[in-house]
């Protein structure tokens, strides 16, 4: 039986998606420190995710799985998917009755709004939304339905008092995500902290999945979405999503970010996350002023020219007709 659970939680766009490819990229010295990370792929920390919370379309059995091989190990294991930041009571009641009398640690990954607003507009466009940056950051104000989202997701103050009050402090770890211009490993070596990884002279990566866009080509893929609506799911995936994935963040570099001055209403609201994080008794490893929302350099999306967004679009244009297969004239 395994002796400690990690269970890294998220929060989205809090370094997730770096914490997860270093995992996969070294599992065997991983291993060679008796902590598993549970492959062959991160996908199957996915589906076994979507099998507990009941995600339509899961795949039966894919949470019992992933904890049998867990449960057999005779050491550490890690689980990392961000989903489980919504995992209500019924969710949190198996999880925390899956792995018998090892050590439970949640690890809650929070990262300050300033920066988060931003990073979670362009990932919900690259997910099919139409919002402008205008509305969606209205509807995180007002609580519309983007914004219950968005703090269902995000309010790390509610995600750590619901987890801390059925498992109890001691079990839950805030890390949190340094801002530039910090050292780029010190949000791993704040997880390997708490995972009870030893340190290494060095650590592969994988290769980066999850690229962020710049503000012209957010607003591209944004009105993509207006002008493929009536695509599948599956065809959106493929055709559309793809874009935004593999084609447009190589043009980040010729763009400006995506600029975002903090407003009060949500200074006000990291306060009392604040608050409620200190509250709730847990554990903190980082320095809970990184929470401070900080204003992110770029420009305002409703601002940029469409020169720039015709920039942005031939771009991924041509690098759709080099790679696609040929088509047939006449």
């Amino acid at each position: 039986m395994a002796q400690c659970v990690i269970v890294h939680i998220g929060l989205m766009k809090s370094g997730t998606t770096f914490i997860q490819g270093r995992l996969g990229a070294n599992r065997e010295r991983l291993a060679a420190q008796r902590v598993l990370f549970p492959g062959p792929t991160w996908r199957r920390h996915v589906n076994a995710v979507q099998d507990l919370m009941g995600h339509p379309g899961h795949t039966p059995g894919s949470w019992d799985s992933l904890t049998e091989e867990i449960n057999a190990y005779d050491g550490t294991a890690v689980i990392s998917m961000e989903y489980l930041v919504m995992a209500g009571r019924r969710g949190i009641g198996i999880l925390a009755g899956s792995f018998g009398d090892a050590e439970l640690r949640i690890v809650v990954g929070a990262r300050d709004l300033g920066r988060t607003v931003p990073a979670m507009w362009q990932e919900a466009v690259k997910n099919r939304s139409t919002r402008t940056f205008a509305e969606y950051v209205d509807g995180i104000r007002d609580e519309a339905e983007n914004g219950r989202r968005f703090w269902r997701q995000q309010h790390a103050g509610r995600i750590v008092t619901r987890w801390a009050g059925h498992l109890g402090p001691d079990h839950v770890y805030v890390v949190t995500l340094p801002p530039p211009p910090a050292r780029g490993e010190l949000l791993w070596e704040r997880f390997c902290q708490v995972a009870g990884i030893r340190e290494e002279s060095s650590w592969d990566d994988a290769p980066r999945t999850n690229e962020s866009l710049g503000v012209a080509s957010a607003l591209v893929m944004r009105r993509l979405n207006e002008l493929t609506g009536d695509l599948s799911v599956k065809d959106y995936k493929r055709r559309v999503k793809a874009v935004g994935k593999h084609l447009l963040p190589a043009h980040r570099a010729e763009e400006e970010a995506i600029g975002f001055t903090v407003p009060d209403w949500l200074r006000e609201e990291a306060a009392r996350i604040r608050t409620q994080v200190t509250d709730s008794g847990v554990h903190v490893v980082g320095d809970l002023d990184e929470l401070t929302p900080l204003d992110v350099l770029g420009a305002d999306p409703g601002s940029v020219s469409a020169e720039a967004q015709l920039d942005a679009a031939l771009t991924a244009l041509d690098r759709t007709v080099r790679q696609a297969k040929r088509i047939r004239s006449g």
